[in-house]
């Protein structure tokens, strides 16, 4: 049987590369992480690690056990919180993760709910994109995760269960004095001349500039991504000082507001979808009645069952 405490820390020696990152992220010293590794390969009768380079690497047998860990050590912690939660709700800790927009604006409300009706259960929240959360809920680091799933996205994977929230449609953001800010609706193509605010093209911008720029396709043009930012925040800033447009999903923009005028996109534009998602077969108690909360704080959610 693999020791787990051993199997946790190669698996993070193997993700930073070094004994010392590990030592550091684990609290343990360098000579522990070392004598962990090596009580490991020597139960298991292989060697795991080539020490000799830096970083480390991984050997054949060591990425093999590297691709299992993460479910190894996702399905114990998820046993664990099972047993501490048995009594009904009364114990135990729920962990959910949530992209930026939804930690802002209705996962906390739904996390209230569920407190007063569950006071035993620690709800713990991190702010998480989805290519950074749906790892972490495989591994059992999360029990819930919030996510956006942009239009023509990725199939999902077969080992999470999803109850979709909301429609999140994008929408045109522009400067408050801007020549269309007036219109009922706007065409993407009368942007064709305007300095746009965008995430870089990693994770989850990747898909975004995609989408952008077949939306504006559509019209004849390439957009200009002057403006590369990190946070949504830092977007409508530029777009409020009259520096750039935007393209943005609705939940983003709380409106009406002075700062900012937010149009619909003429035509049609498209719509991400805002998703509750778990492991599917592992029992967490708490995740259907938090899965209820976040449903109920977002309007147009179907409730279960429907």
């Amino acid at each position: 049987m693999i020791d787990l405490r051993r199997l946790a820390v190669f698996r993070e020696v193997a993700a930073r590369g070094s004994f010392s990152g590990a030592a550091l992220e684990l609290d343990y010293t360098q000579s522990v992480v070392s004598h962990h590794v090596a009580q490991l390969e020597r139960q298991l009768g292989v060697t795991l690690l080539e020490r000799a380079r830096r970083p480390v690497r991984l050997t054949p047998a060591g990425e093999r056990l590297y691709a299992h860990a993460g479910t190894i050590l996702g399905a114990a912690r998820t046993a664990e919180t099972e047993l501490r939660a048995v009594a009904g709700l009364e114990a135990g800790t729920l962990r959910v993760g949530a992209f930026l927009t939804a930690c802002a604006s209705f996962v906390p409300a739904a996390m209230r709910a569920f407190s007063e009706q569950h006071r035993g259960v620690d709800v713990r929240l991190e702010q998480f994109e989805p290519p950074a959360a749906l790892p972490r809920l495989i591994d059992g680091e999360l029990d819930i995760a919030v996510v956006y799933i942009e239009p023509d996205g990725p199939e999902p994977d077969p080992r999470l269960e999803a109850r979709k929230l909301a429609d999140d449609p994008y929408r045109v953001a522009l400067p408050p004095h801007h020549r269309l800010a007036r219109r009922r609706e706007v065409r993407l193509g009368d942007l064709r001349d305007e300095r746009f605010a965008s995430p870089r093209p990693v994770g989850g911008g990747l898909q975004y500039r995609a989408l952008v720029e077949q939306l504006c396709g559509k019209e004849g043009f390439s957009p200009d991504f002057a403006y590369i930012v990190d946070d949504v925040t830092v977007a409508r800033g530029y777009v409020a000082a009259g520096l750039a447009v935007g393209v943005m999903p609705e939940m983003t923009i709380s409106h009406p507001r002075a700062d900012v005028a937010v149009k619909p996109i003429a035509g049609g534009g498209a719509s991400r979808t805002v998703h509750a998602v778990w492991v599917r077969d592992r029992r967490t108690p708490g995740v259907a009645p938090m899965v209820d909360a976040l449903c109920e704080t977002v309007a147009g959610c179907s409730p279960a069952g429907a």
